[in-house]
């Protein structure tokens, strides 16, 4: 990989000569390679790397985990599917939450004084 001053000599010398054979025998890389910086030159004025953009995009905007944030000081045992509201999937709203610092707290719904049911009970998450 080049460092940015290697590719600015190399899109000069292509500009001045045209020739993206000779400058790829110069320098270490391939024509296709000359031929892509050039572009990048003449699209965006620089052939810096670009490594602010790499990486997956996330999912969730800043205005959807304020939604998120909002909705669990509102009603704190609210579960992810009654107020979603967002295209993303559940485990991604779950691992949003479990960033912003939230933790989850299981709380029976059956009552610690009644007999024991004879079905499993039911579970609710409580954001704390």
């Amino acid at each position: 990989m080049l460092h940015n001053e290697a590719r600015e000599l190399l899109v000069q010398g292509y500009e001045a000569t045209h020739d993206a054979k000779g400058i790829a025998k110069a320098y270490p890389v391939s024509k296709w390679m000359v031929y892509q910086l050039a572009e990048q030159k003449r699209k965006t004025g620089s052939v810096a790397l670009r490594t602010s953009q790499q990486g997956r995009k996330p999912v969730l905007t800043a205005e959807d985990r304020e939604n998120i944030q909002h909705c669990i000081a509102e009603i704190p045992d609210i579960t992810i599917e009654e107020k979603r509201n967002l295209s993303a999937s559940c485990s991604t709203v779950e691992r949003a939450i479990d960033a912003m610092g939230y933790t989850l707290k299981k709380k029976s719904l059956s009552s610690p004084n009644r007999a024991p049911l004879r079905r499993a009970p039911v579970w609710v998450w409580v954001w704390t």
